[in-house]
């Protein structure tokens, strides 16, 4: 499907503040898009930048007939060209494109694509589809209805009912998008519904994000109904229910403690520390320092204020035979005992053979100021070849490198990529917080997945 936008570019034009002289200028190019010839206007607008290359009008207009047509790399191009005489993105050209994009999605009848467009309108707040959101409501799978109305719950009378209804759903997922939707924006009016639902639903999904929210919104008369599901066979069910205890902050919460570090799931020893924090067992923090488990062990020690035993914690947690806890020492290293020591421990880490470990100590100087280096490091995964090299670039980008933002641009309009690989450089940018030429073209990806994360991409950034 091609992307016929707004019914009078003209008038949008002089809505955006262009002046009489440059909405003129793009009037045949207009004229003809709205007549369908979208190749005669990219050929108007053309002309028309030949002899007025800065006019804000016929860049638009280029833009808008090059998506309309679906050619990326016209779009890619045009908009790379424009950029460049502004120096600077068009928010409001962005804003527009990717609203229509999402538009799209929302009347397609992939499930996907439509839950995907849900929940950017929701995150970005954009009341031009808010009615189409609502008509989901009525969406013939229960998750697309859950998701509307959530999206919608304060805004359209039907939604709280819908949403309730949702709540009952026999699919699990929308269950669980309904309970998240409606405890965040009901809050303590939903206690009743997410306490049925965190003891009795019989999907481990839902029943640990109803556990989350009574923690969050710290439900005392759920005290009990969490101290069960300390026992219930799924480890993030488990670990949930010891959070929630420990943010609700009654009953023997070191009892609570002592029966989750028991616990095989690391989750669960991990979240007994904030029971034993909420307890105000400070010595028991102390003791589980020496915990074989290096994590546990340093995430007790920094609980308990002691840096001196976390940076013995994490010096074992560097040497661990498993990558992955080497990568968490870094990950918590500056939390845990400071920036200096964090830094140091960072550079010992960069020598590491696995790159995932090379990755997080990077990110720790990234943040910790040593902004050059961490570039060093990021730039030197960038080979299209290496598993990491989205990451990397994204991680580039953000630090204000252009050689991240070029792989971010060329990775997203990549023809050899699968649509999941060229959907997953799109929602890399982000992290990268830029939008890119290939961002913008791949607004016309034959992939709607890739579409509509290339839009919920541009969306966030111009409301940024």
């Amino acid at each position: 499907m091609r992307l016929a936008l707004a019914p009078s570019i003209l008038a949008l034009a002089l809505a955006l503040g262009l002046g009489p002289a440059c909405a003129s200028r793009a009037r045949q190019s207009v004229s003809l898009y709205e007549a369908g010839d979208f190749a005669g206007a990219a050929r108007a607008a053309d002309q028309g930048l030949a002899a007025h290359p800065g006019d804000t009008g016929l860049w638009q207009m280029r833009v808008r007939a090059a998506l309309a047509l679906g050619d990326g790399d016209a779009v890619a191009r045009s908009y790379g060209s424009y950029r460049g005489h502004r120096d600077d993105d068009d928010p409001e050209l962005l804003r527009d494109l990717a609203i229509a994009t999402l538009g799209q999605a929302l009347a397609s009848p992939s499930v996907k694509l439509k839950i995907a467009a849900i929940d950017a309108v929701a995150t970005a707040e954009l009341q031009e589809l808010a009615d189409q959101v609502a008509e989901r409501m009525g969406d013939d799978d229960d998750r697309v209805a859950a998701a509307a109305a959530v999206a919608v719950l304060r805004g359209f009378p039907q939604a709280p009912q819908v949403a309730s209804q949702m709540l009952h759903s026999e699919d699990p997922e929308a269950r669980r998008i309904a309970l998240e939707g409606v405890a965040k924006k009901v809050g303590a009016l939903a206690l009743a519904d997410l306490e049925k639902l965190a003891g009795g639903d019989p999907d481990p999904r839902v029943r640990r994000a109803a556990i989350r929210w009574l923690g969050q919104l710290k439900d005392k008369e759920a005290f009990e109904l969490l101290a069960r599901q300390l026992r219930h066979p799924d480890e993030a069910v488990r670990a949930s229910a010891a959070t929630a205890l420990a943010r609700i902050g009654i009953g023997d919460l070191a009892a609570f403690a002592h029966h989750a570090l028991a616990d095989r799931a690391l989750a669960v020893r991990l979240a007994a520390i904030d029971l034993l924090v909420a307890a105000k067992r400070t010595d028991e923090l102390v003791k589980l320092a020496d915990d074989p488990d290096p994590l546990v062990a340093a995430e007790a020690a920094t609980a308990a204020h002691r840096p001196e035993l976390a940076a013995k914690a994490l010096d074992r947690a560097a040497t661990s035979d498993a990558w992955t806890t080497r990568a968490g020492a870094a990950n918590i290293a500056r939390r845990a005992i400071g920036k200096p020591a964090a830094l140091a421990l960072a550079h010992r880490l960069l020598a590491d053979p696995e790159v995932g470990v090379r990755l997080a100590a990077a990110r720790v100087l990234a943040h910790a100021g040593e902004r050059d280096a961490a570039i060093t490091v990021f730039a030197a995964l960038l080979e299209p070849s290496n598993d990491s090299a989205l990451t990397a670039a994204a991680e580039l980008a953000s630090l204000g490198d252009k050689r991240g933002t070029k792989v971010l641009d060329a990775m997203v309009r990549d023809p050899k990529a699968t649509p999941d690989q060229r959907a997953a450089a799109a929602s890399a940018h982000r992290t990268a917080r830029v939008v890119t030429p290939g961002l913008v073209a791949a607004l016309a990806d034959p992939s709607g997945v890739v579409r509509v994360e290339a839009a919920t991409a541009i969306i966030l950034r111009a409301k940024r």
